[in-house]
């Protein structure tokens, strides 16, 4: 880059009414037309992103940029600038905006970013995630950066434009290029995640007020009143996991009458969330060229961090002899699905009379938790609640599904029906676990698979 940063972003404040002719109509990956069912799962992802990088662009042409090295004061500390301040004309979201012109200073991006953001909202408290639009104008020459991004994109859903800017000899040739992530590149993300070994489940069960969560007496089955009791309970769960970040799942059971004799507690909640850690790992194995299955039944014990961040090496002391900080991690992080339950599991048991109830837990990874335990098969289940990216993913399939059965006969779409494949109204299948199940087995694939 023959200018630097100070010479750019004057070019661009001086410039701000003509800026979106300076960007060049960018090319999109054309969605392949085929049945919803031979969509991959991280395909449906891709494509929604390539959606909303195509309103994105549209949305540039309403780009009013009112402030220029913006100084973001905080008494007591150093001050901050961020490059440009500015938002859309009738669309929600401020845009904070950083320049950074080439490798080096690439790296410090979402650093600076972030920090303009955390102060921004402390003025515009509450503000939520897609209060706040992210414009960064950078090479992209950084892998970090890229992959920084698509994270970004993917799980922490913020709002973000990315620019690449591009000048010839005068600094009048200034154009910019929209930055669309690959689609092998936001694959690798998004597949790796999905492994039976990276889900963690924790199950607690309780028995108490007896008429309230379960029948009285025995050999009864819970009545309607009692399986929406205990559905409320799911859907508070999976509102406090979808405001931590959890990706997963979550829905409550009842044991059936004929097993509860043998001292098990009837009433039942089972959080289950893909381990970040345990998808490091497969995600690390998975680029070291095994498939993902392999990846994902690689031992996490023999994963130190220094193979997660090589510079830590020359860092840290001894790190041979320690053990494995990203196994201890990997351990402790089913401790979040552990609070979430407790939490609910006391709030819900709030009473004006005494409160009282007896409870057991046990935690399990997915697949040893439906092949080598019977917990799951002797109870009824009730409402599965999806959250992050479950649920979008499982969203995005139906509507792919009704989108092409307007396009069936009559007659093609009463055997669809018939089958169990697809239900005549859609939110029949939202908590469904017939549906979810065969989704979920889809999405993780065979546990058996090679």
């Amino acid at each position: 880059m023959p200018f630097n940063e100070k010479e750019i972003q004057d070019y661009i404040w001086n410039h701000r009414e003509e800026l979106f002719s300076m960007i060049e109509p960018p090319s999109f990956d054309p969605k392949p037309i085929k049945m919803p069912e031979e969509y991959e799962p991280w395909e449906l992802l891709y494509y929604q992103l390539i959606k909303e990088y195509k309103e994105s662009y549209e949305l540039l042409e309403c780009l009013d940029i009112f402030g220029c090295e913006v100084r973001l004061p905080k008494e007591g500390e150093n001050t901050i600038r961020t490059d440009f301040l500015g938002c859309f004309e009738g669309e929600n979201g401020l845009i904070i905006c950083e320049l950074k012109v080439n490798r080096q200073t690439e790296r410090q991006s979402y650093t600076e970013l972030f920090a303009y953001a955390n102060h921004i909202r402390s003025k515009f408290a509450p503000m939520g995630r897609r209060d706040i639009l992210y414009l960064l104008i950078a090479p992209m020459e950084e892998r970090i950066l890229r992959e920084a991004t698509i994270s970004n994109l993917l799980y922490d859903k913020n709002k973000e434009i990315v620019l690449i800017p591009e000048v010839g000899a005068t600094i009048d040739t200034l154009k910019f290029k929209m930055w669309i992530p690959s689609k092998d590149e936001f694959c690798v993300f998004a597949r790796t995640a999905f492994a039976f070994e990276n889900i963690d489940v924790f199950r607690i069960s309780w028995r108490g007020a007896e008429g309230i969560w379960s029948p009285t007496q025995e050999g009864v089955i819970p009545n309607t009143e009692m399986i929406h009791r205990l559905n409320k309970v799911s859907h508070c769960a999976a509102q406090i996991m979808e405001a931590n970040g959890i990706n997963g799942f979550v829905y409550c059971s009842q044991s059936y009458p004929e097993v509860r004799e043998n001292g098990i507690l009837e009433n039942g909640i089972t959080i289950c969330g893909i381990n970040p850690f345990k998808s490091a790992k497969t995600r690390y194995f998975y680029k070291k060229g095994l498939n993902i299955n392999e990846a994902a039944k690689a031992e996490i014990e023999h994963l130190g961090m220094e193979m997660i961040f090589p510079n830590l090496k020359n860092n840290c002391e001894d790190l041979d002899n320690r053990e494995s900080h990203l196994f201890l991690l990997s351990e402790s992080w089913s401790s979040c699905l552990d609070r979430i339950a407790f939490d609910v599991l006391r709030l819900v048991n709030y009473t004006f009379g005494p409160m009282r109830y007896e409870h057991g837990y046990s935690s399990f990874t997915w697949d040893s938790y439906l092949y080598d335990s019977s917990e799951d098969d002797l109870c009824w289940n009730f409402d599965i609640n999806l959250t992050g990216i479950f649920r979008e993913i499982y969203n995005l399939k139906l509507e792919r599904y009704y989108e092409a059965a307007h396009k069936y006969t009559d007659r093609e779409k009463s055997i669809i029906i018939e089958s169990g494949k697809l239900e005549y109204h859609c939110i029949d299948m939202i908590y469904s676990h017939h549906h979810i199940r065969d989704f979920i087995k889809g999405l993780i694939g065979n546990k058996d698979e090679n």
